[in-house]
């Protein structure tokens, strides 16, 4: 066990090189920026979806073999837990989640690089039911049908003002 953290401390110090995620919410602690994001962007309950981690530096390199936990929670209770050594910077958790609602990312770095403690990030997820779409899909069309009926109103009551028959 003594091997693994020493082998972790002194693979930590490596440094790799690869691209931000896009869109994704950032935090920094200490010496660490770290990204999240899901994909796709708004996750759905009973799609299976990815959540996306990339731990860096202050100055932007990813860190190499970084051990973390990342921990998933919602209403308080914790629904996934895994703890791994991110390679190259990078690590995708793939989950499929089974109620709507916001849920709690919480990424714990073991820090063993600068203080020894663990660093613990905190992101939100949304996720949206399977009919949550449909209802503000039937709400904008309810919405652009009264604008549309109430311009037709506007310009018929113009033209009769004017004396233009329709």
């Amino acid at each position: 066990m003594l091997v693994f953290f020493a082998m972790a401390l002194v693979a930590s110090n490596a440094r790799a090189f690869a691209d931000p995620l896009n869109n994704a919410f950032r935090q920094r602690i200490g010496n660490y920026d770290v990204q999240m994001t899901t994909e796709p962007k708004n996750p759905t309950v009973g799609s299976p979806s990815s959540i996306l981690i990339r731990i860096a530096g202050v100055n932007g390199d990813d860190l190499v073999d970084v051990p973390i936990t990342l921990r998933l929670v919602k209403d308080g209770i914790e629904v996934s837990r895994i703890t791994q050594v991110v390679p190259y910077g990078h690590y995708v958790h793939e989950y499929t989640f089974t109620q709507s609602g916001r849920y709690v990312v919480y990424l714990d770095v073991n820090d063993l690089s600068y203080t020894g403690q663990t660093l613990t990030f905190t992101f939100f997820v949304n996720v949206a039911g399977a009919f949550d779409y449909l209802y503000i899909a039937a709400l904008s069309a309810g919405v652009a049908t009264a604008a549309i009926a109430g311009a037709m109103i506007f310009i018929k009551r113009k033209k009769q003002a004017h004396g233009i028959k329709s």
